[in-house]
């Protein structure tokens, strides 16, 4: 391997546990790389600081993976995935869909991996990962003799590594949609055409919290894709729940799933707009509203226009709610930090005359970690708010 030369500015950050060589920190011409090429990354004072991978034509030049002299083998990638699973199979005991890998969290930066029952689904976001993709695939399917790998490569962020979007099968055939178990419930996934991998995973934490206060009430889910908020509502004892979500297939598999699971008399959906839904509803008609648009500021430079759109959206939910409702708001935009989400909240309250206590500050599901030197890895705001 070559050795990639980084500045002693960046040694703070990475010995405090952060995982990101930025282009401007690398001493080494970048040109004299390959993109995707494993390298030794030690510091001009002389530091080892471990292998890692580069890419001259990205912002983030280098990713720390291991420690010195590691070489990217099946058996690498092997016991990085058995130690990854095992930590998920102590937070979700017998249960066989969550996300398995989480990049850097887990030690394999630009590698998602969720599992579905038998039906695993990468996504590769960096060069230096989509070139050992066959190596994580040997490790996997050696580990856990799945039905099928999928590739999901068709996020936006790869164009950032210069790497195409794709889907691909790598392993065994898939299904058109994949029953598996969640939250108590047998949903359907479609791992080839599904959002992001599938299911919004990172909520389900989330959504088990939304069960005490959801008894008896009347419920509108926002923004609902396959309707797994508004199940659990409907299954934890709310009387009546509405869905509603712009895209009428995600509407489609909602109404099959509520069926599926016997709550089809307390469940409806519909497709609409989300804010054309807001603008015409009557004022205080529902006791919770759970909120979880997709994100909205998927730059830094769109994050003005962002706080716009969801300090409309929030106000014109907690007017929707009645006096002491509960309103569920989340945020996946990684460009929105928590205390300017909090600060967006408020002016919602205070433009919507109402008052507004935070009972529940939360984030992302327990098998989504984040590095606490790596404010990166923690992007889902999600924040229990009591309407008054």
């Amino acid at each position: 391997m070559q050795t990639l030369v980084v500045k002693t500015s960046c040694e703070r950050r990475l010995m405090q546990g952060h995982r990101w060589v930025f282009s401007n920190e690398v001493q080494s011409p970048l040109k004299m790389f390959a993109p995707g090429e494993w390298v030794q990354v030690v510091s001009t004072s002389g530091r080892r600081w471990g292998t890692g991978y580069v890419n001259p034509h990205s912002l983030i030049a280098g990713r720390l993976v291991g420690p010195w002299n590691t070489e990217p083998t099946v058996a690498f990638f092997a016991e990085r995935l058995r130690e990854a699973v095992a930590f998920r199979e102590k937070l979700y005991p017998g249960e066989r869909t969550y996300r398995a890998v989480y990049g850097e969290s887990d030690g394999l930066p630009g590698l998602v991996l969720d599992r579905y029952g038998s039906a695993w689904v990468m996504q590769i976001t960096t060069a230096g990962m989509a070139g050992v993709t066959a190596q994580v695939c040997e490790a996997l399917v050696g580990l856990f003799d799945p039905s099928v790998v999928v590739a999901r490569n068709d996020v936006a962020s790869r164009a950032l590594e210069s790497l195409p979007l794709e889907k691909q099968i790598l392993y065994g055939t898939v299904q058109d949609f994949v029953p598996v178990a969640v939250h108590g419930l047998t949903v359907h996934v479609d791992v080839m055409e599904g959002q992001k991998t599938g299911l919004f995973l990172d909520q389900r934490d989330n959504r088990e919290a939304l069960r005490r206060f959801v008894v008896g009430a009347e419920v509108l889910d926002l923004f609902c894709y396959q309707g797994l908020w508004s199940l659990v509502a409907a299954q934890a004892g709310a009387v009546r729940v509405l869905g509603v979500d712009a895209s009428r297939e995600a509407v489609r598999r909602a109404e099959a799933d509520a069926q599926a699971n016997g709550l089809e008399d307390r469940c409806a959906f519909q497709t609409e707009d989300v804010l054309d839904f807001l603008k015409r509803t009557p004022r205080e008609s529902y006791d919770v509203i759970i909120m979880d648009p997709p994100a909205f500021a998927k730059t830094k430079s769109g994050l003005p226009k962002a706080l716009k759109g969801y300090t409309d959206l929030n106000r014109r939910a907690m007017l929707a709610l009645r006096r002491g409702g509960l309103l569920v708001t989340c945020s996946c935009s990684s460009h929105l930090r928590e205390d300017a989400f909090r600060e967006m909240l408020v002016r919602a309250g205070q433009a919507a005359g109402r008052s507004v206590r935070l009972l529940e500050a939360r984030g992302q599901a327990l098998d989504h970690p984040a590095l606490l030197a790596m404010p990166e890895t923690r992007y889902l705001k999600c924040a229990f708010l009591e309407v008054r």
